[in-house]
């Protein structure tokens, strides 16, 4: 994403009046390979044109090659997105069920004809024509809807004479289970991950950079000394190598090359440097059913940051970042909080909000797990309380992404 330092969603945007959500697409290796972002209204009596909302998220499109789906669920699907000057990367939903309507039939072909790329979402009472369905490129497919399946779950073997001629993307998984049975099924991607599946919370032991990264965090909250720092990052030569490489590149400005570990420390900065362990800890997993989970947890933290936090509350902006960057790290580590709160020292606030679900910081980090649940309900609800504009949520949530993305690479 390339969204702008500071997005202006007015209220007279159609950006100000739908709640926007967002979700990974994974493919079978686990790697996040494009997002989806869905968009409802916040008031049920109000339905915008697709078309309205398309040129409105035009402003902070998700720029880059990585394909993104956009589907506005409530919007009216009518002649009014022929006007969308389409993003090369932006693939929009059509609603199968609204393909009923010669009319709608009429509007897809069109645009596809004009070079927009679209997805068929959901599965159409009967077959479409052979032209219209060439104007798809995926066809989204929802587990309890998918015919390969039974209802207990098995998986039902295709006809030998038939084919699959759009690739399929599974939506609705619950478990991690349900993910790898629709890869069988020759899923291409699944919309989310199961962050909730049991699975991710089997004890399992820290991983030696897991565990280094952690000795580092608590080393640097105790404001311990220099050399006692410089040993501890001894012990793991590649994250020692990250930490000059940070302090090397172009965005320091330094005249001199830093080869001394605590040189390189003292030029970040122990606010820094503990902002920087945080995002290693929530990717230094090399378990592959963790890499959703550390996707998510970079773009968590920098939402909570985003949104809970004015820009004169730099210790408020870091404690929030850190809330939603630890908030699944005993899923990644496979480690309770319990005892992962025991080998570093957070605020009250911190552990308030990811063990006990209350504080101050807890009504973010439920905002942030609506928005993950694509949960319209729970978002007005938590908005409300907060007395935070849906504008204001959906620019904190298109900044986190356009951040994390941009960091995704260097970590």
């Amino acid at each position: 994403m390339n969204a702008p330092e500071h997005i202006h969603l007015g209220t007279s945007s159609a950006l100000g009046t739908v709640s926007i959500c967002y979700a990974p697409l994974i493919d079978r290796k686990r790697k996040a390979i494009g997002t989806r972002l869905t968009m409802l209204s916040s008031r049920a009596q109000e339905r915008h044109h697709v078309g309205d909302i398309l040129t409105s998220l035009n402003t902070v499109w998700p720029s880059g090659t990585a394909p993104v789906l956009v589907a506005p669920l409530d919007g009216v699907f009518d002649s009014s997105v022929s006007d969308w000057d389409a993003p090369r990367n932006a693939i929009l939903e059509v609603p199968a069920i609204g393909l009923r309507d010669p009319e709608a039939q009429n509007v897809a072909q069109r645009l596809f004809r004009d070079g927009k790329r679209l997805a068929l979402r959901g599965r159409p009472d009967s077959p479409l024509p052979p032209a219209l369905l060439s104007c798809f490129e995926y066809t989204l497919v929802h587990i309890n809807e998918d015919r390969r399946v039974t209802a207990d779950g098995r998986p039902i073997p295709a006809p030998s004479n038939v084919s699959r001629r759009i690739p399929f993307i599974i939506t609705g998984v619950q478990t991690v289970a349900d993910v790898d049975a629709a890869f069988e099924r020759g899923a291409t991607a699944s919309v989310g991950w199961p962050l909730d599946d049991a699975q991710h919370r089997q004890a399992r032991p820290l991983q030696p950079g897991q565990a280094v990264v952690l000795e580092l965090l608590r080393l640097v909250r105790d404001d311990a000394e220099l050399n006692k720092i410089e040993s501890t990052l001894k012990r793991d030569p590649a994250l020692a190598f990250k930490l000059l490489r940070l302090v090397n590149s172009a965005a320091f400005g330094l005249p001199v090359q830093i080869t001394s570990f605590q040189h390189a420390v003292m030029m970040l900065g122990y606010k820094k440097m503990m902002r920087w362990l945080s995002l290693l800890m929530a990717t230094a997993s090399k378990d592959s059913n963790t890499f959703p989970m550390m996707h998510a947890s970079i773009r968590r933290g920098l939402f909570l940051e985003y949104i809970g936090a004015g820009d004169n509350q730099p210790e408020l902006r870091d404690e929030l970042f850190i809330t939603g960057a630890f908030s699944l790290l005993d899923r990644i580590t496979g480690a309770p909080f319990d005892q992962l709160f025991e080998l570093i020292s957070l605020s009250e606030g911190i552990v308030d909000a990811i063990l006990h679900k209350q504080g101050k910081y807890a009504p973010y980090l439920a905002l942030i797990e609506a928005i993950e649940r694509s949960d319209p309900i729970g978002i007005a609800k938590i908005t409300d309380a907060l007395a935070l504009p849906v504008s204001a949520c959906n620019q904190a949530l298109l900044k986190a992404m356009a951040t994390a993305d941009s960091l995704d690479g260097d970590l």
